[in-house]
């Protein structure tokens, strides 16, 4: 990475993101913990969720609405993230933006998401990356 030049320390830390809602899908703990600690540097409220029945538990609370929607794709017992986003989507009657993270590089994850109007990104994540994509997401 390229030392961070006066003018980046110069910016606020929010990136432009600062009071995004993001509903955080991940089923591995360390990831999930890393990610969180990501988006609140960029202060961001989370909400963090390990399935598709978890996050709709998320929703219950109806003064809280995801601005964007970023989940791994593959969750545990065959749980998948484009299932999760389309029944986040559904339940909140709007095609909420969202992105699938994953490490699998198949064509059949990128289809999936793409069909759905999803970005996907793959892991291992680069922030600035996710930064950038999160920010164009919600202009």
């Amino acid at each position: 990475d390229a030392p961070a030049s006066t003018a980046d320390l110069e910016r606020p830390r929010g990136y432009g993101l600062f009071g995004t809602k993001v509903l955080l899908v991940e089923n591995d703990a360390d990831v999930l913990q890393a990610m969180t600690f990501l988006l609140e540097r960029w202060q961001c409220q989370v909400r963090a969720a390990t399935s598709t029945d978890d996050a709709l538990d998320m929703l219950g609370d109806t003064d809280w609405v995801p601005d964007i929607v970023i989940a791994d794709q593959h969750l545990d017992g065959g749980d998948l993230g484009t299932a999760t986003i389309g029944e986040v989507r559904e339940y909140l009657g709007r095609p909420v933006p969202a992105l699938i993270v994953t490490a699998d590089g198949s064509d059949v994850v990128a289809k999936a998401a793409r069909a759905d109007g999803i970005e996907l990104m793959r892991k291992p994540l680069k922030p600035a990356q996710l930064r950038a994509l999160l920010a164009h997401l919600l202009a």
